[in-house]
Protein backbone atom coordinates (compact mmCIF):
# COMPACT_ATOMS: atom_id res chain seq x y z
CA UNK A 1 0.00 0.00 0.00
CA UNK A 2 3.10 2.80 0.80
CA UNK A 3 4.69 1.68 -2.75
CA UNK A 4 1.35 2.70 -4.24
CA UNK A 5 0.62 5.61 -2.36
CA UNK A 6 4.39 7.00 -2.91
CA UNK A 7 4.07 6.07 -6.82
CA UNK A 8 4.70 9.17 -8.80
CA UNK A 9 1.54 8.11 -11.22
CA UNK A 10 -0.89 7.54 -8.68
CA UNK A 11 0.42 11.00 -7.01
CA UNK A 12 -0.55 12.46 -11.10
CA UNK A 13 -3.57 10.62 -11.11
CA UNK A 14 -4.85 11.03 -7.41
CA UNK A 15 -4.12 15.09 -8.34
CA UNK A 16 -5.92 15.32 -11.32
CA UNK A 17 -8.86 13.79 -10.54
CA UNK A 18 -9.33 16.17 -7.06
CA UNK A 19 -8.87 19.05 -10.10
CA UNK A 20 -11.06 17.76 -11.86
CA UNK A 21 -13.70 17.40 -9.88
CA UNK A 22 -13.26 21.16 -8.54
CA UNK A 23 -13.58 21.99 -11.80
CA UNK A 24 -16.80 20.43 -12.42
CA UNK A 25 -18.03 22.39 -9.28
CA UNK A 26 -16.62 25.50 -10.27
CA UNK A 27 -17.73 25.26 -14.38
CA UNK A 28 -20.71 22.93 -13.92
CA UNK A 29 -21.87 23.80 -18.08
CA UNK A 30 -18.66 22.66 -19.18
CA UNK A 31 -19.77 19.10 -18.76
CA UNK A 32 -23.78 19.10 -18.59
CA UNK A 33 -23.69 15.83 -17.82
CA UNK A 34 -22.00 16.05 -14.84
CA UNK A 35 -23.40 18.85 -13.53
CA UNK A 36 -25.35 17.33 -11.00
CA UNK A 37 -21.75 16.97 -9.00
CA UNK A 38 -22.27 20.68 -7.79
CA UNK A 39 -24.95 19.68 -5.56
CA UNK A 40 -22.58 17.66 -3.28
CA UNK A 41 -19.51 20.23 -3.37
CA UNK A 42 -19.97 20.64 0.71
CA UNK A 43 -19.81 16.75 0.63
CA UNK A 44 -16.81 16.79 -1.62
CA UNK A 45 -15.39 19.82 0.01
CA UNK A 46 -14.99 17.27 3.86
CA UNK A 47 -13.74 14.33 2.24
CA UNK A 48 -11.17 16.14 0.96
CA UNK A 49 -10.34 17.36 4.41
CA UNK A 50 -10.50 14.31 5.92
CA UNK A 51 -8.66 12.61 3.38
CA UNK A 52 -5.95 14.95 3.66
CA UNK A 53 -6.00 14.48 7.52
CA UNK A 54 -5.38 10.73 6.49
CA UNK A 55 -2.33 11.14 4.12
CA UNK A 56 -0.98 13.32 6.76
CA UNK A 57 -1.17 10.74 9.37
CA UNK A 58 0.41 8.26 6.71
CA UNK A 59 3.12 10.47 5.90
CA UNK A 60 2.14 11.32 2.17
CA UNK A 61 3.23 14.95 1.60
CA UNK A 62 1.88 15.37 -1.47
CA UNK A 63 -1.38 13.66 -1.89
CA UNK A 64 -2.20 15.95 1.69
CA UNK A 65 -1.37 19.37 -0.30
CA UNK A 66 -3.06 18.05 -3.25
CA UNK A 67 -6.06 16.93 -0.57
CA UNK A 68 -5.99 20.45 1.03
CA UNK A 69 -5.37 22.19 -2.10
CA UNK A 70 -8.90 20.81 -3.21
CA UNK A 71 -10.47 21.48 -0.12
CA UNK A 72 -9.02 25.39 0.05
CA UNK A 73 -10.64 25.93 -3.35
CA UNK A 74 -13.75 24.14 -2.88
CA UNK A 75 -14.23 26.23 0.28
CA UNK A 76 -13.55 29.83 -1.37
CA UNK A 77 -15.96 28.53 -4.34
CA UNK A 78 -18.68 27.81 -1.89
CA UNK A 79 -17.96 31.43 0.29
CA UNK A 80 -17.61 33.46 -2.75
CA UNK A 81 -20.77 31.70 -4.52
CA UNK A 82 -23.29 32.84 -1.91
CA UNK A 83 -25.17 35.75 -1.34
CA UNK A 84 -25.85 36.73 2.18
CA UNK A 85 -25.62 39.50 4.48
CA UNK A 86 -23.31 38.13 7.26
CA UNK A 87 -22.24 41.51 8.56
CA UNK A 88 -25.38 42.71 9.15
CA UNK A 89 -26.17 39.41 11.05
CA UNK A 90 -23.44 40.38 13.52
CA UNK A 91 -24.20 43.86 13.87
CA UNK A 92 -28.07 42.81 14.77
CA UNK A 93 -26.89 40.43 17.06
CA UNK A 94 -24.76 43.37 18.81
CA UNK A 95 -28.07 45.36 19.19
CA UNK A 96 -29.90 42.54 20.52
CA UNK A 97 -27.24 42.42 23.57
CA UNK A 98 -27.67 46.44 23.94
CA UNK A 99 -31.71 46.46 23.66
CA UNK A 100 -33.83 48.00 26.28
CA UNK A 101 -35.57 45.79 28.16
CA UNK A 102 -38.41 48.25 27.67
CA UNK A 103 -38.23 48.12 24.26
CA UNK A 104 -39.59 44.09 22.64
CA UNK A 105 -38.55 43.55 18.76
CA UNK A 106 -40.97 41.64 17.10
CA UNK A 107 -39.50 38.90 14.97
CA UNK A 108 -41.34 37.66 11.77
CA UNK A 109 -40.51 33.87 11.52
CA UNK A 110 -41.21 32.10 8.23
CA UNK A 111 -41.23 28.42 7.50
CA UNK A 112 -41.45 26.23 4.43
CA UNK A 113 -42.36 22.63 4.16
CA UNK A 114 -43.09 20.08 1.99
CA UNK A 115 -45.74 17.86 2.91
CA UNK A 116 -44.88 15.05 0.94
CA UNK A 117 -41.49 14.35 2.77
CA UNK A 118 -44.00 14.25 6.77
CA UNK A 119 -44.42 10.34 8.11
CA UNK A 120 -47.98 10.98 9.13
CA UNK A 121 -49.92 14.23 9.79
CA UNK A 122 -49.50 14.02 13.45
CA UNK A 123 -46.14 14.54 12.85
CA UNK A 124 -46.33 17.52 10.94
CA UNK A 125 -49.19 18.72 13.82
CA UNK A 126 -46.31 18.12 16.25
CA UNK A 127 -44.14 20.51 13.95
CA UNK A 128 -45.99 23.23 13.63
CA UNK A 129 -46.77 23.44 17.02
CA UNK A 130 -43.04 23.93 17.73
CA UNK A 131 -41.84 25.82 15.34
CA UNK A 132 -44.81 28.49 15.98
CA UNK A 133 -44.24 30.17 12.67
CA UNK A 134 -46.41 33.15 11.62
CA UNK A 135 -46.33 32.28 8.34
CA UNK A 136 -45.94 29.17 5.92
CA UNK A 137 -45.25 28.01 2.83
CA UNK A 138 -46.66 24.51 2.20
CA UNK A 139 -45.74 22.73 -0.81
CA UNK A 140 -47.09 19.43 -2.32
CA UNK A 141 -50.72 20.48 -1.04
CA UNK A 142 -53.49 17.69 -1.92
CA UNK A 143 -56.99 18.08 -1.78
CA UNK A 144 -56.66 15.73 1.30
CA UNK A 145 -53.85 17.71 3.28
CA UNK A 146 -55.51 21.21 2.43
CA UNK A 147 -58.86 19.97 4.28
CA UNK A 148 -56.63 18.77 7.05
CA UNK A 149 -55.01 22.17 7.46
CA UNK A 150 -58.24 23.61 6.99
CA UNK A 151 -59.58 21.84 10.43
CA UNK A 152 -56.09 22.38 12.03
CA UNK A 153 -54.97 26.00 11.49
CA UNK A 154 -58.40 27.91 11.15
CA UNK A 155 -57.21 29.23 14.72
CA UNK A 156 -53.41 29.98 14.20
CA UNK A 157 -53.33 30.81 10.93
CA UNK A 158 -56.66 32.28 9.54
CA UNK A 159 -55.14 33.69 6.57
CA UNK A 160 -55.14 31.35 3.64
CA UNK A 161 -54.74 30.70 -0.12
CA UNK A 162 -54.06 27.27 -1.03
CA UNK A 163 -53.62 25.77 -5.11
CA UNK A 164 -54.44 21.84 -4.25
CA UNK A 165 -53.38 19.41 -6.82
CA UNK A 166 -53.41 15.88 -7.06
CA UNK A 167 -49.74 15.79 -8.27
CA UNK A 168 -46.44 17.62 -6.75
CA UNK A 169 -47.40 21.33 -7.49
CA UNK A 170 -50.02 22.09 -4.65
CA UNK A 171 -49.15 24.82 -3.23
CA UNK A 172 -50.62 26.91 -0.04
CA UNK A 173 -49.63 30.26 2.24
CA UNK A 174 -50.86 30.16 5.55
CA UNK A 175 -50.78 33.43 7.66
CA UNK A 176 -51.50 35.55 10.73
CA UNK A 177 -51.41 38.42 8.36
CA UNK A 178 -53.90 39.21 6.43
CA UNK A 179 -53.49 38.44 2.79
CA UNK A 180 -53.79 41.95 1.75
CA UNK A 181 -53.58 40.73 -2.33
CA UNK A 182 -52.77 37.29 -3.63
CA UNK A 183 -51.14 37.10 -7.43
CA UNK A 184 -51.18 33.52 -8.66
CA UNK A 185 -48.95 33.71 -11.65
CA UNK A 186 -47.73 30.58 -13.80
CA UNK A 187 -44.56 28.66 -15.40
CA UNK A 188 -46.33 26.49 -17.85
CA UNK A 189 -48.96 24.86 -15.48
CA UNK A 190 -46.64 25.20 -12.43
CA UNK A 191 -48.51 27.69 -9.97
CA UNK A 192 -46.67 30.06 -7.92
CA UNK A 193 -48.13 32.96 -5.12
CA UNK A 194 -47.01 36.21 -4.28
CA UNK A 195 -48.90 37.56 -1.21
CA UNK A 196 -48.91 40.89 -0.15
CA UNK A 197 -48.76 41.30 3.96
CA UNK A 198 -48.21 44.40 6.31
CA UNK A 199 -46.56 44.14 9.90
CA UNK A 200 -46.43 46.56 12.44
CA UNK A 201 -47.58 48.65 9.36
CA UNK A 202 -44.77 47.45 7.25
CA UNK A 203 -46.02 46.07 3.86
CA UNK A 204 -43.88 42.88 2.35
CA UNK A 205 -44.57 40.38 0.01
CA UNK A 206 -44.02 36.17 0.43
CA UNK A 207 -43.17 34.37 -3.05
CA UNK A 208 -43.65 31.20 -2.84
CA UNK A 209 -41.91 28.75 -5.55
CA UNK A 210 -41.84 25.36 -6.71
CA UNK A 211 -39.42 24.40 -9.62
CA UNK A 212 -38.69 21.15 -11.30
CA UNK A 213 -35.24 19.86 -10.84
CA UNK A 214 -32.67 20.28 -13.34
CA UNK A 215 -32.05 16.79 -14.67
CA UNK A 216 -30.73 17.24 -18.16
CA UNK A 217 -30.37 20.24 -20.51
CA UNK A 218 -34.14 20.49 -21.12
CA UNK A 219 -35.14 20.67 -17.59
CA UNK A 220 -32.22 22.42 -16.77
CA UNK A 221 -33.67 25.28 -19.23
CA UNK A 222 -37.23 24.93 -18.01
CA UNK A 223 -35.70 25.55 -14.66
CA UNK A 224 -34.06 28.71 -16.15
CA UNK A 225 -37.33 30.26 -17.92
CA UNK A 226 -38.97 29.43 -14.47
CA UNK A 227 -36.57 31.04 -12.23
CA UNK A 228 -36.82 34.20 -15.15
CA UNK A 229 -40.30 34.22 -14.68
CA UNK A 230 -40.43 34.58 -10.91
CA UNK A 231 -37.71 37.09 -11.52
CA UNK A 232 -39.78 39.53 -13.66
CA UNK A 233 -42.49 39.32 -11.17
CA UNK A 234 -40.41 40.17 -8.49
CA UNK A 235 -38.90 43.08 -10.08
CA UNK A 236 -41.77 44.61 -10.61
CA UNK A 237 -42.72 44.89 -6.99
CA UNK A 238 -41.18 47.31 -4.96
CA UNK A 239 -40.45 46.67 -1.05
CA UNK A 240 -39.66 43.78 1.09
CA UNK A 241 -39.95 40.44 -0.29
CA UNK A 242 -39.30 37.11 1.03
CA UNK A 243 -39.39 33.72 -1.93
CA UNK A 244 -39.62 30.66 0.03
CA UNK A 245 -39.51 27.16 -1.68
CA UNK A 246 -38.63 23.76 -3.17
CA UNK A 247 -35.92 25.34 -6.01
CA UNK A 248 -34.69 21.64 -7.12
CA UNK A 249 -30.74 23.61 -6.99
CA UNK A 250 -28.05 24.54 -4.76
CA UNK A 251 -27.57 28.44 -3.82
CA UNK A 252 -24.45 28.13 -5.23
CA UNK A 253 -25.83 26.53 -8.78
CA UNK A 254 -25.23 29.02 -11.54
CA UNK A 255 -29.24 28.80 -12.04
CA UNK A 256 -29.85 30.79 -8.51
CA UNK A 257 -26.66 32.78 -8.78
CA UNK A 258 -27.92 34.44 -12.08
CA UNK A 259 -31.44 34.28 -10.23
CA UNK A 260 -30.13 36.38 -7.06
CA UNK A 261 -27.77 38.52 -9.07
CA UNK A 262 -31.01 39.92 -11.10
CA UNK A 263 -33.05 40.21 -7.90
CA UNK A 264 -31.01 41.35 -5.48
CA UNK A 265 -31.71 38.70 -2.86
CA UNK A 266 -30.14 36.76 -0.27
CA UNK A 267 -29.57 33.81 1.00
CA UNK A 268 -30.76 32.90 4.16
CA UNK A 269 -28.33 30.27 5.41
CA UNK A 270 -25.31 31.29 6.97
CA UNK A 271 -23.78 27.73 6.51
CA UNK A 272 -23.68 24.70 4.58
CA UNK A 273 -24.48 22.37 7.06
CA UNK A 274 -27.29 24.45 9.23
CA UNK A 275 -28.80 22.70 12.40
CA UNK A 276 -32.52 21.89 13.35
CA UNK A 277 -34.62 21.83 16.10
CA UNK A 278 -32.99 18.52 17.45
CA UNK A 279 -29.53 20.04 17.37
CA UNK A 280 -28.13 17.56 14.94
CA UNK A 281 -26.74 17.73 11.71
CA UNK A 282 -26.96 16.04 8.50
CA UNK A 283 -23.33 15.54 6.63
CA UNK A 284 -25.65 14.13 3.70
CA UNK A 285 -28.06 16.64 3.11
CA UNK A 286 -28.70 18.64 -0.45
CA UNK A 287 -30.00 22.13 1.00
CA UNK A 288 -32.31 22.40 -2.53
CA UNK A 289 -35.23 24.27 -0.48
CA UNK A 290 -34.43 28.17 0.08
CA UNK A 291 -35.68 31.25 1.99
CA UNK A 292 -34.30 34.47 0.22
CA UNK A 293 -34.93 38.10 1.43
CA UNK A 294 -34.54 41.63 0.12
CA UNK A 295 -32.41 43.77 1.79
CA UNK A 296 -35.37 45.49 3.49
CA UNK A 297 -34.92 42.60 5.71
CA UNK A 298 -32.52 40.79 8.37
CA UNK A 299 -32.14 37.57 8.93
CA UNK A 300 -31.42 37.05 12.32
CA UNK A 301 -31.72 32.58 12.57
CA UNK A 302 -32.15 30.27 9.90
CA UNK A 303 -32.48 26.37 10.54
CA UNK A 304 -33.65 23.09 9.22
CA UNK A 305 -37.00 21.30 10.41
CA UNK A 306 -36.49 17.78 10.33
CA UNK A 307 -39.25 14.98 10.78
CA UNK A 308 -39.27 12.72 14.04
CA UNK A 309 -36.71 10.11 12.08
CA UNK A 310 -34.47 12.88 10.72
CA UNK A 311 -35.79 13.21 7.20
CA UNK A 312 -35.77 16.84 5.76
CA UNK A 313 -39.34 18.41 6.02
CA UNK A 314 -38.61 21.94 5.28
CA UNK A 315 -36.89 25.33 6.89
CA UNK A 316 -37.44 27.98 9.16
CA UNK A 317 -36.27 31.73 9.16
CA UNK A 318 -36.43 34.37 11.41
CA UNK A 319 -36.86 38.04 9.62
CA UNK A 320 -37.09 41.86 11.01
CA UNK A 321 -37.09 45.12 9.14
CA UNK A 322 -34.08 47.17 10.60
CA UNK A 323 -35.82 50.10 11.13
CA UNK A 324 -37.40 47.74 13.78
CA UNK A 325 -33.87 47.10 15.90
CA UNK A 326 -32.50 50.34 18.24
CA UNK A 327 -29.37 51.20 16.87
CA UNK A 328 -26.45 50.39 19.60
CA UNK A 329 -25.51 53.52 21.69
Amino acid sequence: MKKVLSHPVFHILVTGLILATVLVCVFPNAMPRLSWVINYAVQLMLFFLLAGLVMLFLGQPRLTFAFFGGCVLLVLFLKYSVKGDGIERWRNQVRQRHLASGHPVSDLKVAHINLTNANSRAEVAAILKTIRADILSLHEVTPGWAQWLADSLDTGHPFRHIMVDLGIFGVGVYSNYKLINVDTFFYKDIPNLMCQMEKDGSPFHLISVHTKPALDELSKNQLEEHLNRVQQKINNEKGAKLVAGDFNAVSWSGQLQSFLDHTGLMESRTGFLPGSFSGKISLFDVPLDHIFYSGEFVCTHFQNINGQSGQHLGILGTYRFPLQTNHVQ
